[in-house]
């Protein structure tokens, strides 16, 4: 286990319940971020919650081909296998365990959905998928895509607990993934009765449940609910129950958050002509 030095632990300063709401070709989400009570978490505008659930043959659903511009998508990926495709002629197989991460940008569009497996014969389904928004005079960098394998994301140890660190500093390790607004992504497995400690500078930073439940100061925080934390450095997270969190977090950008369906800019000129490009065929089209 790490040896950790002396914290201050950050306490809970608001807790949220996410939505129910349909995404893709039809599949339901539980939706975090944003909520009423805010627009971000650090860098993050958007996180979704799918599953976990089990398709029989033919029920699968994904996100046919659709764009994305002015942000960063992360998903993370805990049960299935995922098919990943661009226009920037990337095309990859997502397993369980590992993450792809898309700079959209000026514009790209992809398409993500269950493989041929999976939709003949069912199987289960659990993710997560985050937006990071794109700071100002950064909307319309170059496209860009990476996979990380499972093997490329570094853990934590705690008690009967493990975290994936995929961004930020946590612990004495860094994860592999680095962009605006030093985004913090945890993923933390714990075991009935297990526990573990996370540090992390992030000025903001928020739990997620997916499963199972994760208890702060005594506080149960059960699956589809977020809390956000106060200022500090450390959150100790124990639970009764085998449970899957999920901690993000960051630097807010101070730039206007300007949405349209996939695209976020940070004016109603820079959105109008994010949707001329994509119906002008500027953002490419996936091979």
């Amino acid at each position: 286990m790490t040896t950790l030095t002396a914290h201050k632990d950050r306490t809970i300063t608001s807790r949220h319940s996410a939505f129910r709401t349909l995404e893709g070709d039809g599949f339901e989400v539980r939706r975090a971020i944003p909520s009423k009570g805010y627009e971000a978490v650090g860098p993050f505008i958007f996180l979704d919650h799918f599953g976990p659930i089990e398709f029989l043959p033919g029920e699968a659903k994904g996100a046919s081909a659709h764009p994305h511009a002015g942000i960063e998508t992360l998903t993370l990926l805990l049960e299935g296998r995922s098919i990943h495709k661009d226009s920037l002629g990337n095309m990859s197989v997502m397993q369980p365990g590992e993450v792809q991460w898309m700079r959209a940008g000026r514009g790209i569009i992809h398409d993500e959905g269950p493989d041929a497996e999976i939709q003949r014969t069912g199987g289960r389904n659990h993710g997560i998928q985050l937006w990071l928004n794109m700071p100002g005079g950064k909307k319309h960098d170059d496209p860009a895509y990476r996979h990380f394998l499972a093997s490329d994301i570094p853990l934590v140890q705690g008690d009967k607990a493990s975290a994936r660190i995929v961004a930020g500093h946590v612990n004495e390790v860094t994860g592999p993934l680095e962009s605006f607004g030093a985004p913090v992504v945890i993923h933390a497995s714990i075991k009935a009765g297990g526990s573990i400690t996370l540090e992390t500078n992030a000025r903001e930073l928020a739990l997620y449940t997916m499963t199972g439940a994760a208890h702060i100061a005594g506080q149960a925080i059960e699956p589809g609910e977020l809390i956000r934390f106060g200022e500090g450095d450390a959150v100790t997270v124990t639970s009764d129950q085998d449970s899957e969190i999920l901690l993000v977090g960051g630097d807010p950008l101070d730039a206007p958050i300007v949405r349209h369906g996939p695209f976020v800019m940070n004016t109603i000129d820079e959105l109008e002509r994010a949707v001329r490009d994509y119906y002008a065929g500027r953002m490419g089209v996936i091979a």
